[in-house]
């Protein structure tokens, strides 16, 4: 098997890689996760260094980079300039991005990397500058400011034991060496078949930062945390305010655009021999690059989102049942950017059928769930696709949906979250303008939240509330309230029944109706009678849930195709016939 100009080894100098980091030589790719390591693994590092214990391989692939200008390594902005032998890190990083940062003045402006030697108690500590014993490691790193600190503090020059400690940590942190694999870049498919080894046999990547590692759109060096897949997650929310859909479902929904078979080899995404007929990896869009895949799945998610938002009646990604009905909408709107008005009204009734049976559906796997409905979209021809959709859903829930356990995490709890946003919640206190809770508002409050936790808090929350009782949806109100100015639920309810049962807000009962309380529950909260008060507002909230969800699902109603769809244009020819 050959092996020339693919692997490389050697062991190197801990100020041969801080030299090169600083340069730009070595760089974090875009794909990497941000950096996780706090002060104390930091520390650790120098003490296993100063030691003599191993701290692991690096593991380096040398490919073309262009110029960066204020590249982030941690907390250092480096000016990196184009070259043909960059080196980019695939396991490593955070050793790296520390061992830059702690030897270097800029770094420690983080205090993660704010490191210095005590050499009165012989061990690493934070640099706090309070006392002489305390060498900060840039200037254990350089001996020439080392030699300045001691002149300059005669109490270190008193004891020879102080020299001979910092001089033994510098020399050991100069010397160490660090077993380093380096990777050329001479085939393509060397560097896909180390992300793959990675991915089984080494840290775990995800399939989401594998892809991103492969196919990066290639137009310059981006921040050290952002990659193609995030980027369309922010630009989505930043169009939306839908909130940042995970890099996860943005590689199925990027895959599901370009092809029905989600599960195909991401390798192979943007090669034009994997495109032929008929081989099962074929792209609908054969020619696009990277960037332009990218540019074109920002679209149509924008267009997905906005049919949730305006005509599904779930406006951020907290209120998604299942991430993968936001895949298929994706493609659907990919090849059917502006459906007409009949296939919208199927189009939400398919979301809302879906979202209640979930992938059983395909017995309960979601993969191939999302496979099978993704195949029902045909490019062109909009009212077979959505009839398709529709055909995977067919025929009710056999049974209602009851949420007695809310967890905003949960596919069912996020179907209840749709329901209480449908009731249009008004406020619980200034309520004097009866107006209720705005979209606006709505997104404000969640912002880049992936549950609805925070705008749904508990009315009773005592330890001594039953928790069967504590757990139900009834015990929860929504308030989006930008300011998070509601402290107390219960105590802000009570007081709006209160002013109902007393007559003294017209609008009272506006307000409790928008959080389905009822007279008979609120007389209940005011009696102190908490326990059939959440009853009492659990059998009103399952009441509006399925009404609800048979407006939104409208499982009686015949799918027929839209009308418009069925509308054949008159030929202009006929004009010219005579009428006998």
């Amino acid at each position: 098997m050959a092996t020339e100009g693919r692997l490389h080894t050697e062991a190197r100098p801990i100020d041969d890689l801080v030299d090169d980091v600083l340069s730009g030589a070595i760089r974090i790719p875009s794909f990497q996760r941000g950096l996780k390591w706090q002060r104390p693994d930091v520390i650790r590092l120098f003490d296993s260094i100063v030691r003599g214990y191993p701290v692991g391989n690096l593991l380096l692939w040398r490919r073309r980079a262009g110029a960066a200008a204020g590249m982030r390594i941690g907390a250092l902005r480096i000016d990196a300039k184009e070259t043909d032998a960059a080196l980019f890190v695939v396991d490593g990083q955070q050793r790296l991005t520390s061992l830059a940062n702690a030897l270097s003045d800029e770094g420690h402006i983080d205090p993660r990397f704010a490191l210095a030697y005590d050499v009165d108690r012989e061990r690493f500590v934070p640099s706090q500058n309070k006392s002489v014993f305390e060498i900060p490691l840039p200037i254990i790193f350089d001996l020439t400011k080392l030699l300045r600190w001691f002149a300059d503090n005669s109490i270190l020059m008193s004891d020879p034991a102080y020299i001979d400690r910092a001089n033994k940590v510098a020399k050991a942190i100069r010397e160490f060496r660090v077993p380093v694999y380096v990777v050329e870049q001479s085939e393509e498919g060397v560097l896909r078949d180390i992300f793959d080894r990675m991915n089984n046999y080494g840290r775990k990547l995800t399939r989401a930062e594998v892809f991103s590692a492969l196919h990066e759109s290639g137009e310059g060096e981006r921040s050290e945390t952002t990659h193609d897949l995030t980027h369309i997650a922010s630009e989505v929310h930043a169009e939306t305010g839908y909130g940042v859909v995970d890099d996860s479902t943005v590689l199925l929904a990027f895959l599901g655009r370009r092809g029905a078979n989600i599960s195909r080899d991401i390798r192979r995404e943007f090669d034009l021999a994997a495109n032929s007929p008929g081989d099962r990896y074929t792209s609908e869009f054969p020619r696009e690059d990277a960037g332009e895949a990218r540019d074109a799945t920002i679209r149509a998610m924008v267009l997905a989102v906005k049919f949730l938002q305006d005509e599904a009646g779930a406006p951020h990604f907290a209120f998604l049942p299942y991430r993968y009905l936001l895949v298929v909408l994706t493609r659907f709107f990919a090849h059917h950017p502006w459906p007409a008005v009949g296939t919208t009204r199927n189009l939400r009734r398919w979301f809302w059928r879906a979202a209640v049976l979930g992938p059983q559906v395909t017995k309960g796997n979601i993969t191939y769930a999302t496979r099978s409905l993704c195949d029902r979209i045909v490019p062109g021809e909009e009212s077979r696709s959505v009839e398709g959709l529709l055909e995977m859903v067919a025929g009710p829930p056999a049974s209602e949906v009851e949420v007695t356990d809310f967890r905003t995490n949960h596919a069912v709890t996020r179907i209840m979250v749709a329901a209480l946003w449908d009731l249009r919640p008004m406020p619980l206190s200034g309520y004097e303008d009866v107006r209720g809770y705005s979209m606006d508002d709505l997104l404000e409050a969640l912002g880049e939240q992936s549950t609805a936790n925070e705008i749904t808090p508990s009315i009773f929350t005592s330890s001594t509330f039953p928790v069967r009782l504590r757990s139900l949806a009834g015990n929860r109100v929504m308030v989006p309230d930008p300011a998070g100015t509601v402290e107390s639920v219960r105590d802000s309810l009570w007081r709006v029944a209160v002013d109902r049962i007393g007559g003294e807000s017209k609008w009272a009962s506006s307000v409790l109706r928008s959080h389905a309380v009822t007279p008979d529950a609120a007389q209940a909260l005011i009696s102190g009678d908490e326990e059939g008060f959440v009853r009492m507002r659990q059998a009103s909230l399952s009441a509006h849930l399925r009404t609800f969800l048979a407006r939104q699902a409208e499982w009686s109603f015949e799918d027929t195709p839209s009308l418009d769809l069925l509308i054949v244009e008159d030929d202009p020819r006929d004009d010219n016939l005579e009428v006998n």
